[in-house]
């Protein structure tokens, strides 16, 4: 029966037999001999098979091998994938743990996020404080998104990114489709600002038609027929967003409801005082206007109520 497979040729036409004649004579007549040489000696030692054909298996054979082999990086040592990944920031190692599983264990590493969790404000640091069995990824993204993600909302605000209204869902063909298919019976004014940016942009301004707009939107969207909808809810819109951005609340100009407006104050007070009192105190002015928009863009405010 042995003998019987040894002449039982493969898909390829190549018999176990012949395939160990040419593994031997690859080991045999080494690359030095050069490449012609070479070639024509181990398809002599296989007897059945010419150049071209031991060429072709050879080739056939080194791509299944790298084919099966994994990626590079892969490849390395854990301690130099190590070293490669520690020239990494927080941002690029979330990227590196979303390519695979086994990248997401070595870009989950320790030694990482240790330095990544314990650079914030020492009462957050994972080195002093107790986490309960929490790794130091885990915590570091926890921690710092609590930090700063608030902040990171207000700069994409300022930027036309939209990110309220990316909370509860998209604009699409100037309609809002909403993730969960209901609108929340609390919204926040950064959402409705934003409703009224993209509103005002596609009428060309700021009027009471966009806040009508808006406000019929908002009622279209009611999660069931059982909800209570406020009087002169367009007036509720106008008014937070004058809350949200002062003295541009109207048909102030084509600018008023631009992405990247400064809200939350007067630009040319601001500066006014700045060249007062110095730099930092000009500084300072404009954190604490910023904390100021910020709050007012994370204030809900209940616009539907449901009837029981």
């Amino acid at each position: 029966m042995s003998d019987e497979g040894e002449h039982v040729p493969d898909a390829a036409g190549w018999t176990p037999r012949e395939q160990r004649a040419l593994e031997a004579a690859m080991r045999l007549h080494p690359p030095s001999l050069g490449v012609a040489a070479r070639w024509r000696a181990v398809a002599a030692a296989v007897g059945s098979k010419d150049v071209r054909q031991c060429v072709q298996r050879c080739k056939a054979i080194a791509a299944s091998i790298r084919a099966s082999l994994p990626p590079p990086l892969l490849r390395l040592h854990p301690e130099m994938l190590l070293c490669i990944l520690e020239g990494l920031d927080g941002r690029d190692l979330c990227a590196m743990a979303c390519v695979c599983q086994e990248l997401r264990s070595a870009a989950h590493d320790d030694v990482l996020w240790l330095p990544i969790a314990n650079a914030v404000p020492s009462k957050w640091a994972y080195s002093h404080v107790h986490r309960d069995g929490e790794p130091p990824w885990a915590c570091a993204l926890r921690v710092r998104f609590g930090l700063y993600g608030a902040w990171k909302m207000l700069t994409e605000h300022r930027c036309g990114n939209c990110p309220y209204l990316a909370e509860v869902g998209t604009l699409e063909g100037g309609r809002l489709r909403l993730h969960d298919g209901v609108l929340p019976y609390r919204l926040k004014y950064g959402v409705v600002c934003e409703l009224v940016q993209r509103e005002a942009a596609e009428q060309g301004g700021l009027s009471h038609r966009v806040y009508r707009a808006v406000a019929d939107m908002l009622v279209a969207l009611s999660p069931n027929s059982k909800s209570r909808v406020p009087p002169e809810l367009h007036m509720t819109v106008r008014e937070i967003y004058k809350t949200c951005y002062p003295g541009y609340g109207s048909a102030t100009g084509s600018g008023a409801y631009a992405p990247g407006l400064q809200a939350g104050g007067s630009s040319a007070k601001a500066s006014t005082s700045g060249a007062m009192v110095g730099k930092g105190a000009a500084l300072m002015t404009k954190r604490v206007q910023d904390e100021e928009m910020r709050k007012r863009l994370d204030t809900s405010h209940k616009f539907l109520e449901l009837v029981g």
